[in-house]
């Protein structure tokens, strides 16, 4: 196993690694989560960010976003990327049983502004997908 010095190296090695733990368990997940100690947290962020968007793995959804809230909750990578866009990118595809995922932007960005975005998203035509995880997230987060 590498260290991942690209986002696309970090995906390479995340997916191998949820694609292994029916023959190994969670052994090189768990290896992957140390060495990230060394890898940028843009790096990080970028690449679970595009786990949770990715709808190409319904099958391991769950598992993939449970494993990338697992690393934002452990590592707690910072960024400066916009809290709206994020949210847009990621609320449709995100499994309301990640619960670390909302706690990981509230960490990020702090209470008030992931409030106040939510707020703002609530205000917006949101599918009902969309409404029902934005509420979840609130509910989530004891907002």
């Amino acid at each position: 196993m590498n260290i991942p010095k690209t986002t696309d190296d970090f995906q390479k090695e995340f997916y191998l690694s949820i694609d292994l733990m029916d023959k190994i368990g969670d052994l090189r997940i768990r290896k992957l989560i140390d060495r990230l100690d060394n890898v940028m947290d843009e790096i990080i962020v970028s690449a679970i960010i595009k786990i949770f968007e990715n709808v190409d793995r319904p099958s391991t959804q769950y598992t993939d976003q449970k494993y990338a809230g697992i690393i934002l909750i452990k590592l707690k990578p910072k960024t400066q990327n916009d809290l709206s866009t994020i949210l847009k990118s990621t609320i449709e595809n995100w499994n309301k049983s990640v619960k670390e995922f909302p706690f990981w932007l509230k960490e990020n960005y702090g209470l008030e502004s992931l409030k106040n975005t939510l707020t703002e998203f609530d205000a917006k035509k949101l599918n009902d997908i969309q409404t029902e995880k934005i509420k979840t997230m609130k509910w989530w987060l004891k907002i």
